[in-house]
């Protein structure tokens, strides 16, 4: 039997943090019911692979829309978390519900250091490119 390719495996942990953050939603719960504990286990290797998975989705929608709010002239980082909190409110409460754990701490810290260095980059020249 052959193990899935990278890709297929990525699809497939999105699509499980998808549903979880769904059920989580409907239900107005921000952590995660006992019910959902075995097959996160299967897929992250347990809650913090979860978390880590949620919090790369955060940075992702956050990096995004910062860079959009860049582009127009309006760089302003407080007001891309708002906006994005707004837009996902519910990752947002499940994450600040774990903030207290370890493995979320540090994929938090993990984003926001590659944040800080990105943004002290200094920009390219184009006759170097």
């Amino acid at each position: 039997m052959s193990s899935p390719s990278p890709s297929t495996a990525v699809r497939r942990r999105r699509a499980l943090a998808h549903v979880v953050l769904r059920d989580l939603a409907e239900t107005g719960d921000v952590t995660v019911p006992t019910w959902w504990e075995d097959e996160i286990h299967r897929e992250f290797g347990g809650l913090g692979g979860f978390l880590a998975e949620l919090s790369r989705q955060w940075w992702t929608a956050y990096a995004a829309h910062l860079d959009a709010l860049i582009e127009l002239g309006h760089g302003d980082p407080s007001q891309a978390w708002d906006d994005v909190a707004e837009q996902l409110p519910h990752l947002r409460a499940v994450l600040d519900a774990y903030a207290g754990e370890t493995a979320l701490a540090e994929a938090e810290r993990r984003h926001c250091d590659v944040l800080r260095w990105t943004t002290r980059r200094e920009p390219r020249d184009a006759a170097c490119a």
